[in-house]
């Protein structure tokens, strides 16, 4: 089994600077935190894009040395907040493809993963995969018809029935989508964009998208407008087995949150439960 760990939209700003309220390096700084003591095992941290806010060196430089605290390898994805001249000099050994976007492929045991770069410079929010990217992308899928692949992008390739995002999505995604399904080998897609958490099935592929580590916002299916919420930051944990794909949402907390612990019994019964402090009450 592999695990694969998926943070996506971290929104850095250079040091002091807020998006919508939200300081976006502690709550990054919270989520490796996190990767480090519980998933340091994982095989791969990928992030998927909108690494900055607004595509600045300082912003750059300064994920680099965040990043450098991350003790899981990490692959980078590049999106509409991004810029691909900057993000490439502070990360000169970022793997690219041969026309320069930032493509890139890993293989691990059975599994292939396959990162996209969906950025379009020219756009404030949509994406776009040119002939360039796509002819690469078939390619690579070509090569591997015994092997489930896993895709990581930014953009949904297709609506989420969230009328906000309707003309924000990947503009070619139903081209991508086809090519997806074409090659019958690719069994997940894991992507941002969205800052909120979701997961499905569309055309015969699974997907899950992970709400981000910066300002989340509340789902809203109708309607032209956003409200960013004050929830915690998350990230995703992928478990893949031969073509199988378990996704776990993760929330960093701390001891202070623990309620009870219970240790379960090996025929599945209720098993002792210890309780660390009392259940503070939601409001209605």
């Amino acid at each position: 089994m592999r695990k694969i760990i998926h943070l996506t939209d971290l929104h850095l700003c250079p040091p002091g600077g807020r998006v919508v309220g939200f300081e976006p390096e502690g709550r990054l700084r919270a989520c490796i935190a996190s990767i480090n003591d519980r998933h340091a095992d994982a095989d791969l941290c990928v992030v998927t894009g909108d690494l900055t806010d607004a595509g600045d060196a300082a912003s750059y430089d300064r994920l680099r040395g965040i990043l450098a605290g991350l003790r899981v390898p990490a692959r980078l994805l590049l999106c509409n907040h991004d810029r691909r001249a900057a993000f490439r000099s502070a990360f000169p050994e970022t793997p690219c493809d041969p026309h320069g976007f930032v493509q890139s492929v890993l293989d691990l045991g059975d599994a292939r993963l396959l990162f996209l770069d969906t950025l379009d410079e020219s756009q404030p929010g949509a994406g776009i995969l040119c002939r360039d990217r796509l002819g690469w992308i078939a390619d690579r899928l070509a090569e591997v018809v015994d092997r489930a692949v896993t895709v990581f992008l930014h953009h949904p390739p297709f609506a989420i029935g969230v009328e906000y995002f309707g003309h924000m999505l990947l503009a070619n995604g139903a081209e991508l989508m086809a090519l997806l399904r074409t090659h019958g080998n690719v069994r997940h897609l894991a992507f941002g964009h969205c800052h909120v958490g979701l997961s499905g099935q569309r055309g015969g592929l699974s997907f899950s998208a992970n709400r981000g580590t910066c300002h989340p916002i509340d789902v809203e299916l109708r309607g032209l407008r956003a409200l960013y919420v004050d929830r915690r930051p998350t990230y995703d944990v992928l478990l893949l087995e031969e073509g199988d794909v378990v996704v776990h949402s993760v929330e960093p907390g701390s001891d202070q949150d623990v309620v009870a612990e219970e240790r379960a019994e090996l025929d599945g019964g209720s098993g002792v439960i210890e309780m660390r402090r009392p259940v503070l009450a939601v409001a209605g």
